[in-house]
């Protein structure tokens, strides 16, 4: 059994892996050759870790992770139109759309326009 100070050391280097994008099957398999512990122990840290990952994000409010998720969006924006990477400004356009509710799919309905969503069978409602 490890000491208090390596389990904390242990969820401490899972959350940081976590957060930066990793899988939990990366995670669980790296430290469990890492640390030379067993498949089962490095996924119980690695589920703490994860825990740990949830607690934090249920204290951020909404505005302001949304705010950040815009920054980001509009920061890699400029990085692509600098690059002139058209592809990607369009899909980080879609995903800024799609984030603060703007386009035609989420205008509100007005009497007399055509906008509205697709209908079961396909035809504008």
């Amino acid at each position: 059994m490890a000491s208090p100070v390596a389990a904390k050391e242990r969820i401490n280097w899972a959350l940081q892996q976590l957060m930066a994008g990793r899988g939990s099957s990366a995670v669980v398999s790296e430290m469990a050759e890492k640390w030379g512990i067993s498949r089962r122990q490095a996924q119980r840290i690695t589920s703490k870790a994860h825990q740990t990952l949830v607690q934090d994000l249920d204290h951020v409010e909404r505005t302001h992770l949304t705010a950040q998720l815009i920054h980001m969006l509009m920061a890699s924006a400029e990085q692509a139109m600098k690059a002139k990477n058209s592809g990607a400004v369009v899909g980080i356009s879609r995903e800024l759309r799609a984030l603060v509710g703007l386009g035609a799919d989420h205008a509100p309905s007005r009497p007399g326009t055509q906008m509205g969503r697709f209908g079961r069978s396909g035809t504008w409602s």
